[in-house]
């Protein structure tokens, strides 16, 4: 297995130390996680095709750790689950000199992932593109402090802004032609940080869209070659 293929999948949940401990689950070569951030602010799930590894459930409690080790391989690896009565207890990670091992944690640790149900309607659907992509980061690169970005959507148009506040504040705007609008949005502020890591660890995917609905819930979500990954980030508060 190439490594790349571990380490992606893993970004696409830590997101740079936003979820640190999941369960990981394999079944039928595809390796899945539900996951929520340590702050609660973003819920999500990822899935992923050819993972050749026996079906289980795999507790991560310490992601950080997780991702050191594997820096200590070369791209190509193999992995093998170490069970006690049917449960995993670690994983052996190698290249073809080095063995990584990493233990595993009982699942009653690992915080639940509660379910989304009842999904309210998103009224405004946007593509997520490279150059969309690339502009917000390069927007969030320029206001670092930034910890939120608004959609809005109206008469005049749909447009992001980063920094949004009802008081005077520097911020970056720029207008988005949204795939589809069904309802006004008036400015409706998310994470930027956990937005920005979003679209750093999805960029290999094949199409992505954020959708947004006035009931302060946004829906992000990704497809690629081998891969799905959906994200719900909560409204965030601002002055």
């Amino acid at each position: 297995m190439e490594k790349r293929k571990l380490t992606s999948f893993i970004d696409k949940y830590y997101l740079a130390g936003s979820a640190n401990s999941v369960g990981l689950n394999v079944k039928n070569n595809v390796l899945s996680c539900d996951f929520i951030a340590d702050d609660q602010n973003v819920v999500g799930s990822v899935s992923m095709d050819g993972f050749d590894v026996e079906d289980g459930t795999l507790g991560v409690y310490a992601t950080a750790q997780l991702t050191k080790l594997l820096t200590a391989l070369d791209d190509n690896i193999d992995i093998k689950v170490n069970k006690a009565d049917d449960v995993a207890f670690s994983i052996n990670v190698a290249d073809k000199t080095t063995n990584v091992t990493f233990m595993l944690a009982d699942m009653s640790v690992i915080r639940q992932v509660p379910q989304m149900k009842g999904l309210p309607d998103f009224g405004v659907k946007i593509k997520l593109t490279k150059d969309f992509a690339d502009k917000f980061i390069k927007s969030k690169n320029a206001l670092p402090e930034t910890e939120n970005f608004a959609v809005e959507s109206n008469g005049n148009g749909t447009k992001m802004i980063l920094n949004y506040s009802t008081l005077n504040t520097n911020r970056i705007t720029w207008p988005v032609t949204p795939e589809a609008t069904t309802n006004a949005l008036s400015a409706t502020c998310f994470s930027a940080n956990l937005f920005k890591e979003i679209l750093s660890a999805n960029k290999d995917a094949d199409e992505g869209y954020i959708e947004v609905s006035k009931a302060g819930l946004a829906k992000v979500s990704f497809t690629g070659k081998t891969y799905t990954s959906t994200y719900y980030l909560v409204q965030l508060q601002t002055a």
